[in-house]
């Protein structure tokens, strides 16, 4: 959900814009954050190790968007990793003192930015009910949709056959044998290896 982040805002939350690198850490699970975090630029990935090492990742963070807020409301440790993952992402943020002031000031957009957290919430609900219930093809099919964001025409998808593997829990084997079938069976297009849906 789309978010009016406007120069007043910036300037009654006193936020910072930092530049950060691709492959940068930004935060590292189970750190705790003083600060709220909104994507600019860029794109972000936020995953998880598993005990053996293994990296499943929770979702990407697209440009307009706040990444984090839950921990950051509670005073919790984050529940994953956030890492850059395009070639550099330009992030605002804000103390978390000064981001509570401009909600408590400003009921409207606090109302907004509720219904965005809402929005995730149901997003990362379904998401984890896909991976239990869901048959191979039908979980990519759901994780293509969700990339897509309600867009209607045929996009290239910016995922990797990796990091389709690590949302759904898929192997990356089973992941190159479905999408291979779906694209017999018309439901999407390779051209030189990038997956249109």
């Amino acid at each position: 959900m789309f978010l009016d982040i406007t120069e007043n805002f910036i300037k009654e939350t006193n936020a910072e814009i930092k530049k950060h690198e691709k492959n940068s850490l930004i935060i590292n699970e189970g750190s705790t954050s003083l600060y709220f975090y909104y994507l600019l630029e860029g794109e972000l990935s936020v995953y998880n190790l598993t005990p053996e090492g293994k990296e499943f990742l929770q979702h990407k963070v697209r440009e307009n968007n706040f990444f984090g807020e839950p921990a950051v409301l509670l005073e919790k440790p984050f529940p994953g990793t956030v890492e850059v993952t395009s070639e550099f992402a330009k992030i605002l943020r804000i103390k978390r003192e000064n981001f509570l002031q401009y909600l408590k000031n400003n009921p409207d957009w606090s109302l907004e930015f509720t219904k965005s957290i809402a929005e995730k919430s149901i997003i990362k609900s379904n998401s984890l009910k896909n991976i239990v219930f869901l048959n191979p093809e039908d979980r990519i099919k759901k994780q293509l949709n969700d990339y897509k964001e309600g867009k209607d025409e045929k996009i290239i998808i910016e995922l990797t056959r990796k990091e389709l593997s690590n949302m759904t829990g898929l192997r990356i084997e089973t992941i190159i044998r479905t999408i291979k079938k779906m694209e017999k069976d018309g439901k999407l297009q390779i051209v030189n290896g990038k997956v249109f849906y």
